[in-house]
């Protein structure tokens, strides 16, 4: 059996598993050190070891600006060990970095040896979640008889609820892109539309108000790339769910304000000011303190501006540049569904994080659901499109 062979096999039958785990064990089990153990076997492991043995796909990766971006920005974060703080566990850090880099690789693999499966490892996940999703809201609310003014936080190992939201909502994003952009028949359509007002009202019950934020963004971006009437109406409908929900909600939308995150991002911006350009290096912890509320708080409530303390102008400026372009490659690709359902995810990553996440750079989590994971599958979907170019050339 060559290398080629034994690369194959890992691709075609345990990096999809490792995937699936990746994408719906955080509802399900409620170790973290689990989940992550097995993260580490079934995907970052055996993307390594493809990558060793077949580096021709490696290379094959570095042609796509995506990737290489991305690579760009964690290369960055390595180099800010040699400038953070001196009790910073730089090796920890690295690691998280690397794991990174791998779980991109894994997705890059996995549709290179099984093209398709990604789409549909996506779509079973969201199953997965609706359905756990509706279970959880009737074990709370109906079983254990709490309130609806109650917050579900979910299941397995999920412990905030805005957190929780932001997942949903990811999957959410994803099953109204991908039913937009593909002829889907009428009992696939009742299938969809279940899963989506699913994992809709759980988002709902989590009283969180950024994914509804997001959600707004993805609308304003499906209806930029996707200009049709059944775009429209499909909007108009998320919408009208929203503009109900706000109509009866609205005194609980408004009444916990920003829930002091100004204030919190004021005294953020204030530490970042001592090191602008290069930031204070990844893992440093972040300490902010609220002196009307006599509190400090532990991270910036903003994944970009942690991104920002960590790495600096410099840092942003690479993050924004990568967004730059995978806007420029959505907007280029009208019939790539990985690319078409990809960017939507992003966008909506990239909303919610304004209100939640200390760090880009950690183990996998549920922020992995807003930047990692839509990065991977378009820079998946940007290698594959350019090798068969180059089959087409020669």
């Amino acid at each position: 059996m060559n290398y080629s062979t034994i690369a194959k096999l890992i691709g075609q039958y345990i990096l999809p598993p490792g995937f699936l785990v990746f994408l719906t064990f955080l509802c399900i089990i409620e170790s973290r050190s689990g989940y992550h153990t097995q993260l580490y076997l079934l995907t970052s492991l055996p993307a390594l070891i493809i990558s060793i043995i077949q580096p021709k796909l490696v290379i094959n990766a570095l042609q796509s600006t995506t990737f290489k971006l991305s690579c760009l920005l964690c290369a960055f974060a390595l180099i800010s060990t040699l400038w953070n703080k001196s009790e910073v566990v730089d090796f920890r850090e690295i690691r998280y970095v690397i794991n990174i880099i791998l779980f991109s690789l894994a997705i890059t693999y996995i549709h290179h040896y099984r093209q398709g499966v990604l789409e549909k490892l996506v779509f079973f996940a969201a199953a997965v979640w609706a359905g756990v999703g509706l279970l959880e809201l009737y074990t709370v609310y109906y079983q254990q008889g709490r309130p609806l003014s109650s917050r579900i936080v979910g299941s397995g190992s999920l412990s905030n609820p805005l957190l929780s939201s932001h997942v949903y909502g990811a999957f959410a994003t994803f099953i109204a892109s991908h039913y937009l952009i593909n002829n889907i028949q009428l009992r696939s359509k009742l299938l969809y539309l279940v899963i989506f007002l699913s994992l809709m009202i759980f988002i709902v019950q989590t009283h969180s108000r950024t994914p509804l934020l997001a959600l707004f963004a993805v609308c304003a971006c499906l209806l930029l790339k996707h200009r049709n009437k059944q775009v429209a109406y499909a909007v108009l409908f998320l919408l009208a769910l929203l503009a109900i929900y706000a109509t009866f909600n609205y005194s609980f939308l408004i009444e916990r304000g920003l829930s002091y995150r100004p204030d919190i991002w004021l005294a953020a911006f204030k530490d970042i000011q001592s090191a602008p350009i290069i930031g204070h290096g990844i893992g440093t912890e972040m300490f902010f303190f609220i002196p009307s509320l006599n509190t400090t708080f532990s991270d910036s409530h903003n994944v970009h501006i942690s991104l920002i303390y960590q790495l600096g102008i410099t840092g942003i400026i690479i993050w924004l540049t990568l967004i730059a372009y995978l806007f420029r490659l959505y907007l280029k690709n009208t019939h790539n569904s990985l690319i078409s359902t990809g960017f939507p995810m992003l966008i909506y990553g990239v909303t919610a994080g304004m209100t939640e996440g200390g760090s880009f750079f950690s183990r996998p989590k549920e922020v992995w659901f807003l930047t990692w994971l839509p990065i991977a599958m378009l820079a998946a979907a940007e290698i594959h499109q350019q090798s068969q170019n180059n089959n087409d050339k020669h």
